[in-house]
């Protein structure tokens, strides 16, 4: 695998023993069949585990309630080993190994485990029965343990399994379910709201002929994909004359004056966007090819210098989601003047003189807006232009075929679809019980949908993947004037893999929201982005698909053993690495360690002690030392007698009470 840490990785999970399969040359994960009621629903799990609340659906595609769970496939595993099976969590479970059952448990887990077990080399047959409660809440984690290495997740990268039609099928009905909600087709077929992105609008209108430029509008409107490759908004007029008669009725529509941001300078915005890593969701030039390092979609930049009235550009790179609560475009808390600057630059890249706008109709221009039911997916218009119309039902579109928008027949709106695309959402629209789910709302799922919709593979790894940052970052070098360096481990954004079960979903939240005043790794160049409107979904989500229940909040007593431990004299030496508060690291070599302050806030308390148990296990690369040089003894005898599980908790109790 290339560009990866994973090769490393996964040769330390049996205790050094290598892995028979490298995780890019199958899928990993295992096949997912969950049934409740008479319905049933198949999909690709990451790992062994899940997380339903009350209330929540255990799948997209099935409704609240109680439920099974069968997971299948088989573990990779090159030499012969021996380990310890255990479950997390609570309901009724059973798991199967080489077909036979190995352990069984009702109620909360955790109280037994299988005797050890001698796996054999190469794919060896794996299989999870699970039951929820009576009322559909439920957690479970498959576990194990070895020889060497503490009980942990079993995990993905270890995982495999075998596709087959349903499941194809499966998938395809998936995808049609999430275009249906991006291309708002609920607007008009209105299905029902529990799908998060189903109930999500469209650029508000209010105030638009303050913010965009006339032309570029009736550019826009006569055919987006000529701006923007990817736009998800159709065609829905038929000619220039209209297009121009549109975008000077919504000309018209102005707003009050906002506070004036300062004048940019086009090369300190050029910094500002390789800085951030811009590059790795924009094109900044016609024929760069950055779809090859993955499928992110990249928007255009040379096209939206033409966009914006004078000054709003800046002014929505100050604040994206002001207009468009929804917005992909990740909202980086800048500064007036980045945000000033970065749009000089911006502006600078469309290379297209600005057009002045020709003749056109007001009244025309508004009657077209009304016909084409813009406020079914805008709001913002003024009554007059804001009619909507009620259109086929959801439940009735599979037994019209495949008509209408899916087509580029008739006056109706015309997307740009590929004939998969059409395949996926005539899947979706086919299946009755597919319809009915976008009433229901599964957090796991929620949370893999965002991960691709807002492009997080752009800057972070995950399970082996590169991010796509690491191999376009050179192409915006030019605009830093020759600032361009590749950092080391520790000075890229943090990898993925771990996500849902390393950090707190209280504290995954206030990041998203943009709540922290503090950065965990103020060295880093680029900067974590705010997706308020998604904030407290996409935490719970991250969450779920770990199989992790929230962990509660507790106030920590004053821990002096772990001030002790954490210092030099007498302790593990971490201040050299690690400041904590307003304390700065001692030693520090290659990149700081983040400051401890914030660590009791971030992370969940089963990972830290599996961190603090060997760094190498977690990640190979790290430079943080193992403690710990028997099961449960450390490098030191004192204090707390040696007893290396209470003086980590010691730490972590400390770490905790240094915010209080």
């Amino acid at each position: 695998m290339k560009n990866s840490i994973y090769p490393i990785a996964l040769s330390l999970v049996l205790g050094g023993q290598a892995i028979a399969q490298d995780a890019a040359d199958g899928a990993s994960g295992l096949k997912l069949t969950m049934q409740q009621g008479a319905a049933s629903d198949v999909r690709v799990s990451r790992q062994a585990a899940l997380t339903v609340q009350r209330g929540e659906s255990v799948s997209a595609l099935l409704p609240a309630g109680q439920y099974a769970a069968v997971w299948e496939g088989h573990l990779k595993i090159d030499k012969r080993s021996r380990v310890y099976f255990s479950f997390e969590g609570n309901g009724s479970a059973e798991l199967f190994v080489d077909g036979e059952s190995v352990l069984k448990e009702e109620g909360k887990f955790g109280g037994d485990e299988t005797k050890r077990l001698r796996l054999s080399s190469g794919e060896v047959p794996v299989k999870i029965i699970y039951k929820s409660g009576a009322e559909g809440a439920g957690s479970f984690r498959l576990m194990w343990r070895g020889r060497d290495f503490a009980k942990e997740p079993v995990p993905h990268a270890l995982l495999g399994y075998n596709t087959n039609e349903k499941l194809a099928q499966s998938q395809l009905v998936r995808m049609g379910r999430g275009l249906f909600a991006e291309m708002k087709c609920a607007a008009c077929h209105d299905g029902g709201k529990g799908m998060p992105e189903a109930s999500e609008m469209g650029p508000s209108l209010a105030g638009v002929g303050s913010r965009l430029d006339e032309h570029w509008m009736a550019e826009w409107v006569l055919d987006p994909s000529t701006l923007r490759q990817h736009a998800r908004m159709p065609k829905v007029v038929e000619s220039k004359e209209e297009a121009a008669h549109v975008a000077a009725y919504l000309a018209t529509l102005k707003a009050d004056g906002s506070a004036q941001l300062p004048e940019g300078d086009a090369a300190a915005g050029g910094r500002v966007f390789h800085q951030l890593g811009c590059i790795s969701c924009h094109q900044t030039e016609q024929g760069q090819d950055l779809a090859k390092w993955g499928d992110g979609k990249p928007i255009e930049l040379f096209n939206a210098g033409r966009k914006y009235q004078p000054g709003a550009l800046a002014a929505f790179l100050k604040e994206p989601g002001k207009h468009h609560a929804s917005t992909r475009m990740p909202d980086f808390n800048l500064s007036d003047k980045e945000a000033s600057d970065l749009a000089a630059f911006v502006r600078g890249l469309d290379k297209l003189e600005k057009k002045q706008a020709g003749s056109a109709d007001l009244a025309k221009g508004k009657e077209l807006v009304k016909a084409a039911h813009c406020a079914s997916c805008h709001d913002g218009l003024p009554q007059e232009a804001a009619a909507k119309t009620s259109f086929t039902a959801l439940a009735d579109l599979a037994k019209n075929g495949v008509k209408g928008c899916l087509t580029d027949e008739g006056k109706g709106p015309k997307y740009q679809l590929t004939d998969t695309e059409k395949k996926a959402l005539a899947a979706f629209m086919q299946s009755e019980q597919a319809v009915r789910s976008l009433i229901n709302n599964n957090r796991a799922e929620y949370a893999y949908r965002q991960f691709e919709n807002l492009n997080c593979a752009a800057c972070h790894t995950k399970d082996g993947g590169a991010a796509r940052l690491g191999n376009v970052h050179a192409l915006s070098a030019a605009y830093a004037a020759g600032d361009h360096k590749q950092g080391g481990h520790g000075t890229a954004p943090p990898d993925l893999t771990f996500v849902g079960e390393k950090l707190r979903t209280d504290w995954m939240e206030k990041l998203f929201k943009g709540e922290l005043e503090y950065r965990t790794r103020p060295w880093l160049k680029q900067r974590m982005p705010e997706y308020h409107s998604r904030a407290k979904d996409l935490a719970e989500g991250l969450a779920a698909q770990y199989g992790v229940m929230q962990e509660t909040t507790e106030v920590p007593a004053k821990d002096e053993p772990g001030k002790t431990l954490f210092g030099m004299q007498g302790g593990f030496g971490c201040a050299a690495c690690h400041g904590a508060a307003e304390a700065k690291p001692v030693a520090v070599f290659e990149a700081p360690g983040v400051n401890l302050l914030y660590a009791g806030q971030r992370l969940r308390t089963d990972y830290y002690h599996r961190w603090m148990k060997d760094p190498r296990r977690i990640d190979p690369l790290t430079i943080m030392p193992k403690y710990f040089v028997e099961e449960n003894t450390t490098t030191l005898a004192q204090p707390l007698d040696g007893d290396g599980q209470k003086q980590m908790e010691a730490i972590l109790q400390w770490m905790k009470s240094l915010d209080q």
